[in-house]
């Protein structure tokens, strides 16, 4: 060993500018950020110590946490005291090796550089003894002289991790030294189930509380496949799958298990969706067993809902712009030249109703925009107003509108108003100039109707299609734009006959 003794010193984010352990000249202290930083420079030198402080193990990753404790076994990884304890900077312990008859008493911890201190020297101790076994110990390990040289158990809270795991307490280490337990992983947001070999619960951490809405003490020493096929399968939106899913690992225990899971939110949990992450324990004392961890990708998972949406709209609008407007400009270019070349009048007429096609088209693309955007707040609305302010700007002096209701619904107001001049224009294109529409009330919501020809029984479920129309000036876009808006409030949408024969289009499930 080296004059001093080097330490990795894994301090965290949040670390002051002078490390622990910086007034002994006996140490050679190399401070790091990270756990992560920390791998890094295990993997090109080794210490004589490593130190990791509650504020580092918070800030990383479950895997980081686990590759640490794994790496480098022979050198010793000790918890830092935290914060809120006395500093350890300006202690003036004994520089004399703490032998066992000197150990402080359970109410004293002793100071960090006393335990690196007797963590190196013990550590050193079982090498050089480890080295003087000879070939006989090595031949066979429960033979006299192997007894005789094994060294003394080297000071590591690695021991102190496996202790805490076992009794699901961490009062050893308190309250100089936090164990890793309790200020890393106990309440990590990653919900983390420790199984034995039996598949029982051995631990689990408030994450698992949180996410499945259980009590630790409920939970602690049971069977794990009853638990899941008694009780926990039932809060997941596809129980069954859950349940196979999971209990296949503890059938076959040699594989990674990965899967999203949907948790059904009630009064004792949050709805969320999971992602289960499962790995088979290869040694330790709980060797056979399994480590399952539970990650809240809800946010995640909006976000990526959304983003699919939204594409999926600007596929639909490509598939209109480059196919619905693509015709009725071919219908002008062709019409204006055929008027160059004879003259005729009609085919400026037939180039103006393309150019109004277009229009119209354009319009309706700019409403079915709007409405991937999700409906914030509704207000209420009166029916009869509304419904009179979206009739007024119709081009149609022959049409008539009859209100038969006076009730207020809740509703965004605009998407309504939106919803009202799509019907009152599909049927003043269908049936006429001379239409007459019809709003009033029906069970649950309301309805609009017109006296038309009316949509046969066949072409129902097509008429809410992008696409579908019976005219050649239609769009196609209409009605379809009408099942966007009331899909948005949470309406139910039907179509039918109304009582003269035309198209009577029902919302229920209003507000």
């Amino acid at each position: 060993m080296s004059a001093s003794i080097r330490v990795l010193y894994i301090a965290g984010s949040t670390a002051g500018s002078n490390p622990p352990l910086a007034a002994h000249d006996e140490f050679d202290v190399a401070t790091i950020e990270s756990i992560t930083a920390g791998l890094d420079r295990l993997s090109v030198d080794v210490p004589d110590c490593i130190v990791v402080t509650p504020d580092a193990i918070a800030e990383a990753d479950k895997s980081s946490i686990e590759q640490l404790w794994h790496t480098a076994p022979d050198c010793p990884c000790l918890l830092a005291p935290p914060p809120r304890e006395p500093p350890v900077v300006g202690e003036e312990p004994s520089t004399a090796p703490v032998s066992g008859d000197d150990q402080p008493s359970a109410t004293s911890a002793p100071t960090l550089a006393a335990r690196v201190r007797t963590s190196v020297n013990t550590s050193s101790t079982a090498t050089q003894s480890d080295a003087g076994a000879g070939e006989s110990s090595a031949a066979d390990p429960d033979s006299i002289e192997a007894k005789a040289v094994k060294p003394t158990s080297i000071v590591d809270d690695r021991d102190e991790l496996q202790t805490a795991t076992e009794t699901g307490s961490s009062a050893g280490t308190e309250p100089a030294y936090r164990s890793l337990i309790k200020d890393g992983l106990s309440i990590s947001s990653v919900g983390t189930f420790v199984l034995d070999s039996d598949f029982s619960v051995v631990w689990l951490n408030d994450g698992i509380e949180d996410y499945f809405g259980v009590d630790r003490a409920d939970v602690l020493g049971r069977d794990k496949r009853q638990l899941i096929n008694n009780r926990l399968k039932y809060i997941f939106a596809e129980p069954e799958r859950f349940a196979e899913t999971v209990i296949d690992t503890y059938d076959d225990n040699t594989y990674v298990e990965q899967f999203t899971c949907h948790v059904v939110g009630d009064d004792n949990r949050t709805d969320r969706w999971l992602e289960h992450s499962s790995y088979p324990i290869p040694d330790g004392p709980y060797a056979g067993g399994r480590i399952e961890h539970y990650v809240d990708i809800t946010d995640h998972r909006e976000t990526q809902q959304r983003l699919e949406a939204q594409n999926e709209r600007l596929a639909e609008f490509a598939s209109i712009a480059s196919h619905d407007l693509r015709n009725p400009l071919h219908v002008m270019g062709s019409s204006l030249k055929l008027a160059e070349e004879t003259g005729e009048t009609e085919h400026f007429e037939r180039a103006e109703r393309a150019v109004d096609r277009m229009e119209q088209l354009i319009d309706d693309l700019l409403v079915l925009a709007k409405q991937g955007d999700g409906i914030d707040a509704v207000e209420p609305v009166d029916l009869d107003h509304i419904a009179r302010e979206c009739w007024g700007p119709l081009s149609t002096t022959e049409a008539t509108l009859r209100v038969k209701t006076d009730h207020t619904i809740m509703a965004d107001r605009s998407r309504l108003r939106q919803l009202l001049g799509n019907l009152f224009r599909n049927s003043v294109d269908h049936a006429g100039p001379a239409v007459t529409v019809t709003i009033g009330d029906c069970d649950g919501g309301f309805f609009v109707a017109d006296n038309g020809p009316g949509v046969p029984a066949d072409d129902r479920e097509r008429i809410r299609e992008r696409g579908y129309t019976t005219s050649r000036e239609g769009t196609g876009l209409g009605l379809y734009i009408v099942s966007e808006i009331a899909a948005a409030h949470g309406w139910d949408m039907a179509v039918t006959d109304s009582k003269t024969g035309g198209v009577r289009v029902e919302f229920t499930g209003v507000d």
